[in-house]
């Protein structure tokens, strides 16, 4: 009879032993969402910031607005000053953003997305822009951006060359020209000449990575310069 309990006993524990981790192994595992990036509202891409509050004749205050993401529970934002590469940083919870600026000056800016449930974070485009200020005449053409190679890309050369393209925009639609350096040595780029088209065909050896930047100018001798560029022939 003691053995029979036993036996049954031994059994009984077997089975719920086996439903709980049957039960253990079917919950659903946590699932950590990434941030997403956020759209940039304003200040709006290569325009002229008109709006804000004006604080004095060298400083205005302006609010930078973007989306707000999917997944974020804060963001970064990073402006920039472009004449003197000036970076300043914002940790914001809002979507918003008010900034005294200098007027008169241009800036780029950018947000990054965070989350506290994940390491991940995300980067949103970058926006380059004018705050306006009073009596300006004449504005700085606005950096020159890539359109082909990509940035970072790998490209196929034809016959050991490929054309390096470009797009640059200027407030006061008055571009004359863009210098081009290029080079496989970023430190020491060769100055390519002055070119009145935004293309102009380079030479290069497959396997290695070259770089480029564009200087913009415009009629009224003022200039900007771009981020530097790179790509590897393939």
């Amino acid at each position: 009879m003691n053995l029979k309990i036993c036996l049954s006993s031994l059994i009984l524990l077997g089975f719920l032993s086996s439903c709980s981790s049957d039960s253990s192994d079917d919950l659903p595992e946590a699932v950590i969402e990434d941030p997403v990036s956020s759209l940039l509202v304003f200040p709006e891409n290569h325009t002229e910031c008109n709006e804000g509050t004006v604080v004095s004749d060298t400083q205005s205050k302006v609010t930078f607005l973007w989306n707000a993401s999917e997944n974020t529970d804060s963001y970064e934002l990073f402006l920039t000053k472009v004449e003197t590469s000036e970076v300043s940083n914002f940790d914001v919870i809002a979507n918003s953003k008010v900034i005294s600026l200098e007027r008169g000056t241009s800036y780029e800016w950018y947000v990054i997305s965070k989350s506290l449930e994940s390491a991940v974070t995300a980067k949103s485009e970058t926006y380059e822009f004018f705050n306006a200020a009073p009596g300006i005449v004449s504005h700085v053409p606005f950096s020159a951006e890539a359109t082909a190679p990509e940035n970072n890309s790998i490209i196929t050369a034809i016959a050991g060359k490929i054309t390096l393209n470009w797009e640059a925009t200027d407030i006061d639609n008055d571009i004359k020209d863009y210098e081009v350096f290029f080079g496989v040595n970023k430190e020491e780029l060769e100055n390519k000449g002055v070119q009145s088209v935004s293309n102009i065909e380079v030479d290069v050896v497959s396997g290695f990575t070259y770089y480029w930047m564009i200087k913009t100018n415009d009629e009224n001798n003022n200039t900007s310069t771009s981020e530097l560029f790179s790509f590897t022939a393939n």
